[in-house]
């Protein structure tokens, strides 16, 4: 009976766990901010299909693009186009929502792994804070 309670309650924990960290689109949306310095850039998710980069904070001008956000997998992979389904001129980034209001980011380069975080040389993890709460 022991054995069946623990399993049972791991099972439920494991499926709890995969379902809070499952990143929806609409999550997103909002302004995002890094809070490191004056030259990281302001993340602006403005609806389910479009996002802005501010490098002056979430008031600077910047170009709309075109995003993509694959959610089948743990971490989800945020794909950003400079024009509509453009494949060559595209950001790649691994995000993944520590909460509902704090995201973990980082780059994605051209042939790298995209199933987890790493903390390889030169690869940085960073965490950002959504700002309009």
């Amino acid at each position: 009976m022991k054995k069946i309670s623990f399993l049972f309650l791991f099972s439920l924990g494991l499926i709890a766990k995969s379902y809070s960290q499952k990143v929806n689109i609409s999550d997103l949306i909002g302004t995002w901010d890094q809070n490191v310095s004056s030259q990281a850039a302001t993340i602006i998710f403005d609806d389910t299909s479009r996002v802005r980069f501010s490098y002056k904070g979430h008031t600077g001008s910047t170009t709309q693009y075109y995003y993509l956000l694959d959610n089948s997998h743990i971490p989800a992979v945020l794909t950003v186009d400079y024009k509509a389904n453009h494949k060559r001129n595209r950001n790649i980034y691994l995000i993944e929502l520590v909460d509902k209001n704090t995201m973990r980011l980082q780059v994605v380069h051209k042939n790298e792994d995209r199933t987890h975080f790493t903390d390889d040389k030169g690869k940085i993890v960073t965490l950002i804070r959504r700002l309009d709460l």
